[in-house]
């Protein structure tokens, strides 16, 4: 089953709830990494400071899904948000109360439940879903998409994308 991709009204409503919360900067960053770059729960999990080099986030072999390393950009935003959360401190990024390194599994689940009580519905790939599609509406390439979200294939990438009505709407009466 396909994650739902959720509105910019929905991350506008998930930002709010997350100004409210008792570790803002850590959902803040959280949410920034799936909406904006498309990261997997696996990578969420695993993600260490040392991965950001410049504006640049060096997803290293052996860290994602396929086992293969990718670089994503980072803006100004991300980099503000990624030094909010760490305050100083260097090593795996997301930890838990007990001060743990998250698993992909309850990574997920924070998501999930993060999005559940702030939209009603949602998942992490809800966020993958969101920035490819935004990306292909924007007239980006899919390969462009595919590389993105690490993909081997762009079969894989094309189930992340549908026609939305702005791209149908430009087809239309461009």
């Amino acid at each position: 089953m396909k994650a739902p991709s959720l509105a910019d009204t929905d991350w506008s409503t998930v930002d709010s709830y997350i100004a409210s919360m008792e570790r803002p900067a850590h959902y803040s960053l959280l949410v920034m990494l799936i909406r904006k770059l498309g990261l997997r729960p696996i990578e969420l999990a695993r993600i260490e400071s040392s991965w950001i080099v410049g504006d640049e986030l060096r997803i290293p072999h052996g860290k994602s899904k396929r086992k293969r390393p990718r670089t994503l950009p980072l803006n100004a935003a991300l980099l503000e948000a990624f030094s909010a959360h760490l305050e100083g401190r260097r090593g795996v990024v997301f930890l838990n109360r007990q001060g743990q390194p998250f698993t992909p599994g309850l990574m997920s689940e924070s998501v999930r439940r993060l999005l559940r009580l702030s939209v009603g519905y949602g998942s992490a790939y809800s966020g993958r879903r969101a920035a490819s599609q935004r990306m292909l509406d924007r007239g980006e390439n899919i390969l462009t998409i595919q590389a993105f979200l690490g993909h081997s294939s762009p079969l894989t990438t094309l189930a992340y994308v549908g026609v939305s009505d702005q791209e149908l709407r430009r087809a239309v009466f461009a």
